[in-house]
């Protein structure tokens, strides 16, 4: 874990995915002080003007990190189970993790922000609350107070969470959605955009409309 006041700071980094979400954290990862070598991906390609140097694929991770003296990695991937793997490789490499957060998130002193997790712009953490590794809390999104989020959850742009929230790891909370006080959203649930959620979510359902009501079950 790291905490807010970004400890461990100004380190030469790895982007893990070069796609339009890694533009993003690519700049907070700047903002943290950190030196972003380049990046890799699945076939080695980037999206146009990343703004860094592609350095190879997926497979390529162990010799990329030798050869330019990497100190760590990050995982700049959407899409939850793919960040998840990224993340597992790393662990399993022994290359450690960063968190990357934006100069314009707004995290509280008390508040827990795990390594591998992104704050995008206007990303508000506020008192106790806890981001779990590989988390993303995207732009202009608002976690409260004594919230849990877990390992490799994504809280998509706009969204708001009241205090003493749980989301379990892998669930995708969508644009815009609002989650009332002291609920629990379930490990891989999806939260459609939008909804209002005002009752606890099982893992693995799918919940859309206001209020929020179970469209897809998870299979038993």
């Amino acid at each position: 874990m790291i905490d807010v006041v970004l400890s461990g700071s100004g380190r030469r980094v790895v982007l893990i995915g070069a796609g339009g979400h890694a533009r993003v954290c690519l700049e907070a990862l700047r903002d943290g002080g950190h030196h972003v070598v380049g990046a890799i991906s699945l076939d080695g390609q980037g999206v146009h003007s990343l703004g860094v140097e592609m350095l190879g694929t997926d497979h390529d991770l162990p010799t990329v990190v030798q050869q330019h003296q990497i100190d760590a990695a990050f995982p700049s991937i959407g899409d939850n189970a793919a960040r998840c793997a990224a993340t597992r490789r790393c662990s399993a490499a022994g290359i450690e993790m960063v968190a990357a957060i934006s100069r314009y998130a707004m995290v509280s002193s008390s508040a827990v922000v795990c390594d591998g997790a992104v704050l995008m712009p206007g990303a508000v953490v506020n008192a106790a609350s806890v981001i779990g590794t590989g988390a993303i809390i995207n732009t202009n999104a608002s976690v409260d107070h004594d919230c849990d989020i877990g390992d490799f959850v994504h809280i998509a742009p706009g969204v708001a969470l009241a205090g003493g929230i749980v989301v379990g790891e892998s669930a995708m909370i969508g644009i815009g959605a609002r989650v009332l006080p002291n609920l629990t959203i379930g490990a891989g649930a999806i939260i459609g955009a939008g909804a209002v959620i005002t009752r606890d979510v099982m893992a693995g359902c799918t919940v859309v409309g206001v209020p929020g009501r179970v469209v897809t079950e998870r299979q038993r």
